[in-house]
Order: C-alpha cells, then structure tokens, then sequence
C-alpha cells in the first residue's frame, strides 16, 4: 500500500523497474511519470551495478562476522570440556581468540559498509531526482509525489522481513 519503485538488473540491457500497487493507485500520472523517470535515471547512471557490489560487500563483512561466531562457539565448546593433553586446550583458545577477532572485524565493516551504502545512496538519489527533471521537464511532478509519500501514515513502507537487505534501492525510505 505503500508508495514505492526501485530499479534492478546488472546492466542497462536486463534492467526492469518495479513500482507498488501503491504507487500506481495513488499517484496522478505527472508524479507517477516523475517517479519513474527517477528509477530510469538509475538505469541510466548504472546505479544497479553499484547497489549490487555494496550489498556483495556488506554481506562479505556479514559472513566474516558469522564466521569469527561460529571460531567462538566451537573454540568455547571444546574448552569447554575436559581435556587430558593440554594441547587441544590451547588450540580452543587460539579459536576463541581469533573468533572473537573476526567478529569485531566484521561487525565493524558491516557498520562501515552500512555508512558508506547510505552516503553512496543519498548522492545517487540527489542524481537521479536532478536527471528525473531534466527527462520529464516537469519538477512538479517529482515533488508531487515526494509530498503524497510524506503525507501517508504508511508513506513508502514495505511490509516485508528482507527489505532492510535492499533499502538503498528504493525510492523512498522502505523501513
């Protein structure tokens, strides 16, 4: 119900835009045409291409983290129990260490890379609002349906457990 549209593929050959029934439903065609023209500036500019290596480039930090977690678990579990040959004992802690390493390290990169996503995304949006004019000619249009989306109680929200994954690729705030 939400009014929202992204724009995805790799490259301007399998680009596809996608809008919500929301979008279609309550925007007047000058703002619809406003949005749209937002998303093919995306296309234009090979957005897609980069969103996609900044989401490869948080998840990569993700796994790292995951895998310092699991170094832990299996580095506690093992000291855990009792051990005849004090070898074995030192290997779990050498685990425990590097674990608890991995997933400082990841946690951090996750949040850097969440920081660096959201600056990139916010100057590609500013991009695409100024290259969405310049097409349609009609700036009302555009601000039209950025003032529909701030004035609905569920503006451009999406109900649904992976759209925090992609947020930088819609057109308004989706979380």
């Amino acid at each position: 119900k939400g009014i929202n549209a992204f724009a995805a593929g790799y490259t301007v050959d399998d680009a596809v835009i996608g809008v919500t029934d929301g979008c279609m439903r309550r925007l007047k065609r000058d703002e619809l045409q406003g949005v749209i023209a937002h998303e093919f500036s995306h296309i234009l500019n090979q957005d897609m291409r980069l969103n996609f290596r900044l989401i490869a480039v948080v998840f990569g930090f993700l796994v790292l983290a995951q895998l310092g977690r699991l170094l832990l678990q299996v580095g506690a579990n093992s000291s855990g129990r009792r051990s005849r040959s004090r070898d074995n004992e030192g290997g779990s802690i050498h685990l425990v260490v590097i674990g608890v390493g991995l997933m400082a390290s990841g946690g951090l990169g996750i949040l850097m890379g969440n920081l660096l996503k959201s600056a990139v995304s916010r100057q590609r949006e500013y991009l695409a609002d100024s290259s969405a004019v310049q097409f349609t000619r009609n700036p009302e249009g555009l601000s039209g349906a950025l003032k529909k989306i701030g004035a609905l109680s569920t503006g451009s929200r999406l109900v649904s457990p992976h759209a925090e994954e992609a947020s930088h690729m819609f057109f308004g705030n989706g979380m």
